[in-house]
């Protein structure tokens, strides 16, 4: 027991160790903080078992800590999972079960008896984890998470039927505690939570990693594709072909001198969520300019994408722009044939923009050919 102790002691030492280590080398992301905190109070836990010899301490350290332990690893999987909520009602119901397993600790009820709030408030601790792992996208790494974390609630709820059946309602800890059953157990759970640890590590460095390559390729303002992205996209050759469109916020520069760039911003973000809704990849590429690239588009087809946007886009109600002050937007589209890569239309889209400019502003050009407002589907447009 003491070497299978041992054991114990430093796995979750090594685990504490391994979590902070990361916790620091990835900028201090609070859920590794609370899983190194969970192997902390799981390494203590350990150290007193192998120091108390089956005393009433163990019994009450057990009690404080090991719940502690597992809430924290729910702390854990929730800020991964970027869930706000905070489970009140169960953290308080398991507190209560640790406090209940005390009383009856302290009131000398037989083991078997006193364990059962312990087993339920570990279980209970459990199963806020795998509550908020099925509420996430359940991908091959939770739903793995989700079984491991079962597994070791398992091993928790099994004890409270099976002590009294095996050892009897009057049997001792260190009864139970040296008998080949309990050691079964804990060899178990000793072996399933690494990979719950290792598991939970790997699920939060690739979060990070998501986050870094999210940053390194999204805009900051508004979450479309940055530029560095759009053109290793639009560098890609398309075996359909399609369409490019390229957008600009028409005399920008006055919105922001006239009511601020907090209300610049707000348009861009305005003007973004359109073009984000269209479901085609979208970039910002400068201040106030846009590309859409539509992958299998004819020019036809993206006139009338460019020119829905440019309609709903002069309709928005921006807070601090009068109505008659509202922003409009020119679009100029271009498209590539089978197999080129939709860079290939760029020059061609930026020039249609700026014929859409020298135009008037405020409407859609494809190629060159002009298309006045609310006039798109009426002119015929030159193909690709």
């Amino acid at each position: 027991m003491v070497s299978l102790t041992l054991v114990h002691v430093v796995m979750f030492a090594f685990l504490s160790v391994l979590c902070g280590a990361v916790f620091v080398g990835l900028r201090r992301q609070s859920s590794l903080a609370w899983l190194a905190l969970a192997m902390l109070l799981g390494s203590i836990e350990m150290i007193i078992i192998s120091a108390s010899d089956g005393t009433a301490f163990e019994l009450a350290a057990a009690a404080l800590l090991v719940p502690a332990a597992y809430l924290s690893i729910a702390q854990a999987v929730r800020v991964l999972l970027g869930q706000t909520a905070q489970h009140r009602v169960l953290i308080g119901a398991v507190a209560s079960l640790s406090a209940l397993s005390l009383a009856l600790l302290a009131l000398g009820v037989p083991f078997p008896i006193q364990t059962v709030p312990f087993q339920l408030a570990c279980a209970l601790a459990l199963a806020e984890s795998i509550y908020r792992l099925s509420r996430s996208d359940r991908g091959l790494w939770d739903m793995l998470l989700m079984a491991v974390l079962g597994g070791i609630a398992t091993v928790f709820l099994i004890r409270i039927p099976l002590y009294p059946v095996i050892f009897g309602f009057d049997a001792s800890f260190v009864t139970i505690r040296e008998s080949g059953f309990e050691k079964t157990l804990l060899t178990t759970s000793g072996l399933l939570t690494p990979p719950a640890v290792f598991l939970l590590l790997g699920r939060i460095i690739g979060s990070v990693i998501s986050t870094y390559r999210s940053r390194a390729e999204r805009d900051g303002l508004t979450g479309l594709y940055n530029r560095r992205a759009l053109d290793e996209m639009a560098g890609v050759p398309d075996l359909a072909g399609g369409a490019v469109i390229f957008c600009d916020i028409d005399h920008f520069k006055r919105v922001n001198d006239r009511f601020g760039h907090q209300v610049g911003d707000q348009v861009i973000r305005a003007f973004a969520t359109l073009i984000e809704h269209t479901g085609y990849r979208a970039a910002r590429i400068g201040g106030e300019e846009f590309v859409l690239l539509l992958s299998g588009k004819s020019a036809v087809e993206a006139a009338e994408v460019a020119e829905m946007i440019r309609q709903r886009f002069q309709l928005i109600a921006h807070p601090g722009i009068a109505p008659e002050d509202r922003p409009t937007a020119s679009f100029g589209v271009a498209t590539y044939p089978a197999g080129a890569p939709p860079v290939s239309a760029f020059v061609m889209a930026d020039g249609a923009l700026y014929g859409a400019k020298e135009a008037g502003r405020n409407r859609v050009v494809a190629l060159g050919t002009l298309a006045q407002p609310d006039e798109v589907e009426d002119q015929p447009l030159a193909a690709a």
